[in-house]
């Protein structure tokens, strides 16, 4: 995510990391990622982080349709990265970043 190489990691690079996590999950194109849409995308990339996508997608999910949109995503990285931003400075060092991932549910 860091596309400057500063070791920091700003909200517009989380949010274009965020952007592009949802692409890849999003495999048919509809907009929408379904809990078999997440659990392909994360088998491929990084292997299951001990919640069900079904569970991931259910705790974003604010019209309760059981999809994760694209707004919903938006709405759950921009959350993310600011409880990560333990410091406030509007970017993520690497202890933040690593300490905010481990402290999900489910690590």
């Amino acid at each position: 995510m860091d596309r400057n190489s500063d070791r920091r990691i700003s909200a517009a690079e989380h949010a274009e990391g965020a952007g592009a996590m949802f692409a890849t999950m999003d495999a048919d194109g509809t907009g929408n990622v379904t809990a078999a849409e997440m659990d392909k995308a994360q088998a491929a990339l990084q292997g299951s982080s001990g919640l069900s996508s079904a569970d991931k997608i259910k705790a974003v999910d604010r019209n309760g349709d059981g999809l994760l949109s694209k707004s919903e995503h938006v709405a759950a990285a921009t959350a993310m990265f600011e409880m990560m931003d333990t410091d406030g400075d509007g970017s993520l060092s690497v202890t933040e970043f690593k300490g905010g991932h481990e402290a999900l549910p489910g690590r």
